[in-house]
C-alpha cells in the first residue's frame, strides 16, 4: 500500500506540475480549481487525501499553501482529468469522458465513434499543450540563483543559491586539468606484450582492492540520464543531469551535523531515506558515510523539461564559465546539452548560465558532445545524423561560425548517439549510430568538403495556441516544422548534406579518408569513447555488450580508409544491479561494487578523474551510491 501511495503522490505531483504552467502561460482555463479523486492502484476505495492515514497507520503530511494566496489554495493547483465538456467527475473536477449509455448512443453507432473521435482530438490537442508548456525556452543568460529558484525541491529543503554559488566559486578558484596519459601518440603499444598486461590489470585490481561503499543520496527525483565528477582531487561533487531538464549538484563530502542516525526516515540534507526500497535487512537502508549523513544536493532547472543528455567539464581548468568570457585567460567552463536542442555552458565562477548553440528543428536532439583536450573546441552529435562542430577560438566579436555536416551512412537521417575525441590525436572522431555501426572519422577533412549557408526559416514558430488549434502537418513535410524557440544566434551558420556533399567527396581521392573504419554491431550502438591513451575505443549497444577494440596509432598513419576489417577485441556483457569494473585491456574482472540499497541496474557511472577508486552509479530513480577508497573513511 505504501508503494500505491508514492506512486498517488508522483502523479498528483506530475499533475499539478503541469497546472502551475499553463497557469504562468495564460492557459489556466486547462485547468480545474477543483482537486481530482486520489485513488490507490491496489484498491478502488482507499484514497490519500490532505491528512488522511495510509494502510500502515501513518499520515502524510499536507501541502503548504502559497503566501500569495494566503493559504487560501494549495501551492500546487490540481488539474482535472479533461476539459470542455463540462460533465463533473465525482471528485468535483471536470471530465471528458461520458457514458454513451447514458447519452443515449449505440455502441459502435457512427454517433458513439465520432464522439470518441472527438474526445481523443481533444485529449491530444490538450496534451500538445501541455508538451509546449513543460518545454519553456531557457533565456539565453540565467543566474545560478534562477535556476535554483525554479526547482521547488530547493526550497522545501532549505538550499539556496548563495550556499551554491559559494561552493562552485571555492570549487572554481583553484584549475584542476583532465589528467592525461604520460605516453605519446607515436610511441609503440605499451600493451604489446603479456607481461605489460598482466602488470597493468594488476595495478588496476590494487587501485580498487579497497574500494568501499561511502554514502547514496537521490540526487535528482527523475531517471539519471548523465553524470560526471569535477576533477578536483580534494573533494567529491557529482553533476547528475536527470529527464527533466534538471541538474543535480551532489558534494558528497559535506558533513550534516543535525542527522540523526536513529531517525532513517526523516529528510536529511534533501535525501530521504526509503526502507521500503532496500531488499533485505531494514537497517541496511541507513546509509553508513565516512562523515555524517549523505552530504549536500541542489538542484538546478538549467534546460527545458527534457533529458540532459550529456555533462562535461572543462578538461583544462575543470571549472565552467560564461562563454562571453572564454577569451579571458582566468575564464573557466562546464558545459551541458539536452534535448531542448541545445547546448549550454554553466559558470562555476560567476555563477551564469549561458546557451551556446542550438538546433532549430525540434526532432534534432542533441544526444551527445565531447571537447577537444585543449578547451577549445565542441563536436556535438544529433537524432538526424547531424555531426556540429564549435571552435571556441573563433572571433568572440562577431557571429560564430557553427559548422553542421550530416553524416548519416544511411542516408536517412540516422540517429547519432555518441562521439568522443580521441585525446592524444584530436583530428580523429569515433561516433556511435542508430544504425547499428561505430565508425572513425578524420575531421581534417570536414573543413573543406561544400557547405552552404544554413537558412532556419524553413522552420515556423508556432505559439502554444496555434499549436493547440491548429492541424500538425505531417512529419516529414520539412517546411512546416514547429521551431524550438532558441535564438537564431544559436543556430549554425553553414550545413552540409549528406547526398550532396558528404557521399559524393568520400568517393574523390581527396576525401577518401574522411571516414577511416567501421564496425557494425548486433544493435543499435549507443556510445562510443576513446579511452586517455587514444588506443583503444570503447562502445555500447542495445545487446547489453561493451565492445573494446584496439585502435593503435600505427592503424591510422596513412590517410586512406583501414584496408582490413575492424572488429572488437573483447565483447562484454553485464547487466546486474551493481557497478561492476572490467579491464579494458584484457577484459578481466576488476571489482564488482554493489550494496542493498542499490535495488535498480545504474544507468549511467562516472570515475573521479583524479581520486583513483571513486565510482558513482545513478539509476532510474535518480539515486546515486558512491564507492571509494577506504581511507576516504578514516
Amino acid at each position: 500500500m505504501a508503494e500505491d501511495n508514492s506512486y498517488e503522490q508522483e502523479r498528483q505531483r506530475i499533475i499539478a506540475e503541469n497546472a502551475a504552467l499553463l497557469a504562468q502561460l495564460g492557459l489556466d482555463h486547462f485547468a480545474s480549481t477543483s482537486a481530482p479523486v486520489s485513488r490507490s492502484r491496489a484498491s478502488s476505495s482507499a484514497t490519500f487525501g490532505e491528512g488522511s492515514s495510509t494502510a500502515g497507520g501513518g499520515k502524510r503530511k499536507s501541502s503548504r499553501a502559497t503566501a500569495a494566496t494566503g493559504g487560501a489554495t494549495s501551492k500546487r493547483s490540481k488539474l482535472s482529468n479533461g476539459a470542455g465538456d463540462g460533465h463533473a467527475s465525482p471528485g468535483g473536477g471536470v471530465s471528458t469522458r461520458r457514458s454513451t449509455r447514458l447519452m443515449g448512443l449505440k455502441p459502435e453507432s457512427d454517433e458513439a465513434v465520432a464522439h470518441l473521435a472527438e474526445q481523443a482530438e481533444r485529449a491530444k490537442k490538450e496534451l500538445e499543450i501541455l508538451r509546449h508548456a513543460e518545454r519553456r525556452v531557457r533565456k539565453e543568460v540565467m543566474t545560478l540563483e534562477e535556476l535554483v529558484a525554479e526547482e521547488e525541491w530547493n526550497g522545501d529543503n532549505e538550499r539556496t543559491g548563495d550556499e551554491l554559488n559559494s561552493l562552485l566559486a571555492s570549487v572554481a578558484s583553484t584549475h584542476t586539468a583532465r589528467p592525461i596519459s604520460s605516453l605519446a601518440y607515436s610511441d609503440p603499444d605499451a600493451y604489446a606484450t603479456p607481461a605489460h598486461l598482466t602488470a597493468a590489470d594488476t595495478a588496476l585490481r590494487q587501485t580498487y582492492r579497497s574500494s568501499t561503499f561511502l554514502r547514496t543520496a537521490r540526487v535528482t527525483s527523475e531517471r539519471a540520464y548523465s553524470l560526471t565528477i569535477h576533477p578536483d582531487p580534494t573533494r567529491i561533487l557529482v553533476f547528475s543531469g536527470d529527464k527533466r531538464g534538471i541538474v543535480g549538484v551532489w558534494d558528497a563530502n559535506a558533513r550534516d551535523e543535525s542527522q540523526n542516525d536513529d531517525e532513517p526516515g526523516e529528510h536529511v540534507d534533501g535525501v530521504k531515506r526509503e526502507l521500503d526500497e532496500v531488499e533485505g535487512d531494514a537497517s541496511a537502508g541507513i546509509v553508513q558515510d565516512w562523515t555524517r549523513g549523505s552530504g549536500k544536493v541542489w538542484r538546478m532547472q538549467v534546460h527545458q523539461r527534457s533529458a540532459i543528455s550529456c555533462l562535461r567539464v572543462d578538461p583544462t581548468r575543470g571549472d565552467t564559465v560564461s562563454i562571453t568570457d572564454v577569451l579571458d585567460d582566468s575564464a573557466t567552463k562546464l558545459f551541458t546539452s539536452a534535448y531542448d536542442c541545445s547546448m549550454r555552458t554553466l559558470s562555476l565562477a560567476n555563477g551564469v548560465s549561458t546557451a551556446i548553440y542550438a538546433l532549430p528543428d525540434p526532432d534534432a536532439l542533441i544526444n551527445h558532445f565531447d571537447i577537444s583536450p585543449s578547451g577549445n573546441e565542441i563536436w556535438a552529435v544529433d537524432s538526424l545524423g547531424g555531426l556540429s562542430h564549435v571552435d571556441m577560438r573563433e572571433d568572440n566579436s562577431k557571429e560564430w561560425v557553427r559548422r553542421r555536416w550530416i553524416i548519416s551512412g544511411q542516408r536517412t537521417n540516422t540517429k547519432i548517439g555518441g562521439v568522443g575525441i580521441n585525446p592524444m590525436n584530436p583530428s580523429l572522431i569515433c561516433t556511435a549510430s542508430n544504425d547499428r555501426t561505430m565508425r572513425i572519422w578524420d575531421t581534417r577533412h570536414l573543413q573543406s568538403i561544400r557547405s552552404h549557408p544554413f537558412l532556419p526559416a524553413q522552420i515556423l514558430s508556432k505559439s502554444t495556441e496555434d499549436v493547440a488549434t491548429e492541424e500538425k502537418p505531417a512529419e516529414d513535410d520539412k517546411a512546416h516544422l514547429y521551431s524550438t524557440g532558441h535564438s537564431p544566434s544559436l543556430y549554425p551558420t553553414v550545413e552540409s548534406a549528406w547526398d550532396d556533399d558528404i557521399y559524393p567527396a568520400m568517393q574523390t581521392k581527396k576525401h577518401a579518408g574522411l571516414l577511416r573504419t567501421e564496425s557494425d554491431h548486433e544493435k543499435s550502438c549507443s556510445a562510443a569513447y576513446w579511452d586517455p591513451a587514444g588506443r583503444r575505443v570503447l562502445t555500447t549497444c542495445y545487446d547489453d555488450r561493451i565492445r573494446v577494440y584496439d585502435a593503435k596509432p600505427s592503424l591510422f598513419k596513412t590517410d586512406a580508409p583501414l584496408q582490413d576489417a575492424f572488429n572488437p577485441e573483447l565483447k562484454i556483457g553485464n547487466m546486474k544491479k551493481r557497478v561492476t569494473v572490467y579491464s579494458g585491456l584484457t577484459g578481466s574482472l576488476i571489482a564488482d561494487l554493489s550494496h542493498p540499497s542499490l535495488t535498480a541496474v545504474p544507468a549511467v557511472t562516472a570515475t573521479h578523474p583524479n581520486i583513483a577508486g571513486v565510482v558513482v552509479g545513478a539509476n532510474a530513480s535518480g539515486k546515486c551510491h558512491l564507492w571509494g577508497p577506504a581511507p576516504l573513511l578514516d
